[in-house]
């Protein structure tokens, strides 16, 4: 009897402490392609891209209409692999950070970040070349980037996007852990053969 009472409060609190993964409005990590075109017209199919080093669907979405945590984003990037949703990657106007930031504090609590003290090289990297002194004017002595996890997915806000060397723009990308470790897995494999090992 005292087995029996033991095996099912861990079934009980191995239960409770199942995490589902985080959604971004009506759209949760891990649905299905068609549940996520019932819930949004900005991808249709024929839309998503096969990008062929990671396995994946990708899809960019101009839709200036949409918000979440208090901003209008300026663009959308939809991510897929083995027909799920994996991804969901929104750039916004870096004025907005701060009320993205306490908008996301607000709802998921704790946090870590980290806190990159120069940018010159990530400058660089975006141009792929050296930067003229004019284009330096923009650049920030540092970032921050925060992220939330809950052992299923991971949302990271970026101060800066990577994406955009005039420093004007943020990130916020919502994640499922598996799919992120198979996409690198697929990408790493891809190097190797493209390397001829």
């Amino acid at each position: 009897m005292k087995n029996a009472f033991y095996a099912i409060l861990v079934t009980v609190s191995a239960m409770a402490q199942a995490q589902e993964p985080f959604a971004v409005k009506h759209d949760q990590l891990g649905e299905s392609v068609a549940a996520y075109h019932r819930n949004n017209e900005d991808c249709p199919k024929a839309a998503f891209k096969v990008d062929k080093a990671s396995g994946v669907l990708i899809c960019f979405s101009n839709n200036k209409g949409f918000t979440y945590a208090g901003a209008r984003y300026d663009a959308k990037r939809i991510t897929v692999l083995r027909d799920q949703v994996v991804m969901i990657n929104l750039t916004f106007s870096h004025g907005e950070y701060n009320t993205v930031l306490n908008s996301l504090r607000e709802r998921f609590g704790n946090l870590s970040f980290t806190e990159r003290s120069v940018l010159m090289t990530l400058a660089k990297l975006m141009v792929g070349r050296e930067m003229m002194p004019r284009q330096l004017d923009n650049l920030p002595e540092r970032a921050t980037n925060f992220k939330w996890s809950n052992g299923v997915s991971t949302i990271l806000l970026s101060e800066y996007d990577a994406q955009d060397p005039s420093f004007q723009a943020s990130n916020l990308t919502f994640s499922l852990d598996s799919a992120l470790k198979e996409i690198r897995k697929n990408f790493d494999k891809h190097v190797e053969m493209s390397n001829g090992n």
